[in-house]
């Protein structure tokens, strides 16, 4: 996968929405750094906010969400649905689904903001995800040294046997990567610098399966996603033990119980949306 690029981190003052039968605003310093919202009733330094103990929390890399934009500069922050804020997270919804409601009058740059923390976080959360992929498939990183000696052959020579095309190209011959970058899930530019890195130049361009069988780390996730088997030899891809521990999506979001917490919440989370509507739908009339 791709090197995920890390947003500009932002600052400032928000409102936020309590929670509970009597709601009301209150102001809140803010931090969006990393794919996580801190925000506090002290000031934040915008890169250490973690360093600020009294503060709430949100990981966008845990908790895919949706931002929806409301009248005015309200903007309503809630997880997807079928999911719930992690219980990791530090603020009062976390281990529920219900939203934050939040207002800032800077309103349109928080909310570019927020939107470019989201993406990010549900990048990293797909990049974490991919490794326990091929963590549990048993997959080893390799460079082309480790593919000469355990071949006996330059691994110029060798090929991805998904794609077909060398396993780690010549920059000085391959003048056009853009074939090569497709497969691998690199840049162009990622594939140039890994290429005049010494010793280790490629490494984790391509992985060694169980069955001792080389590919492309992109090309042979695309192909076990879709059949599950080994390319070349067919063993069974998706049957492999993970090395160690649960998958680190498994948290909230797996098992019946907790389907039927997000199930209650979801419904909680629609109706308070509804009713927030309804009040500022009201107010204004």
């Amino acid at each position: 996968m791709a090197k995920v690029t890390e947003p500009t981190s932002t600052a400032g003052i928000l409102m936020k929405q309590s929670h509970g039968t009597f709601r009301h605003w209150s102001k809140r310093h803010f931090v969006l750094r990393n794919g996580c919202l801190h925000w506090s009733h002290e000031d934040l330094p915008v890169h250490r906010p973690g360093s600020v103990e009294n503060r709430s929390f949100i990981d966008f890399s845990r908790t895919p969400c949706d931002l929806i934009v409301l009248e005015g500069s309200r903007l309503f922050l809630q997880p997807t649905h079928g999911f719930m804020w992690n219980s990791n997270d530090r603020h009062n919804s976390a281990g529920t689904a219900e939203p934050l409601m939040l207002m800032s009058e800077q309103s349109r740059e928080l909310k570019e903001s927020l939107r470019e923390h989201i993406a990010f976080g549900r990048d990293l959360r797909a990049s974490r995800m991919q490794r326990d992929r091929e963590r549990m498939m048993g997959l080893v990183s390799v460079g082309p040294d480790d593919l000469a000696e355990e071949l006996d052959e330059e691994a110029g020579n060798s090929t991805c046997a998904a794609c077909l095309l060398e396993l780690f190209p010549d920059v000085e011959e391959n003048k056009d990567l853009s074939a090569v970058a497709a497969a691998s899930g690199r840049s162009e530019e990622g594939i140039s610098q890994s290429s005049s890195n010494g010793s280790r130049k490629g490494f984790g361009l391509v992985v060694k399966t169980p069955c001792q069988h080389y590919f492309h780390r992109t090309c042979l996730n695309d192909w076990v996603m879709k059949a599950g088997t080994c390319p070349v030899c067919k063993t069974n891809m998706t049957s492999q033990k993970p090395s160690h521990g649960k998958s680190s999506e498994s948290v909230g979001s797996t098992g019946s119980t907790a389907a039927s917490t997000v199930a209650t919440n979801r419904s909680f989370s629609h109706r308070s949306l509804g009713w927030i509507m309804h009040r500022n739908s009201a107010s204004a009339g």
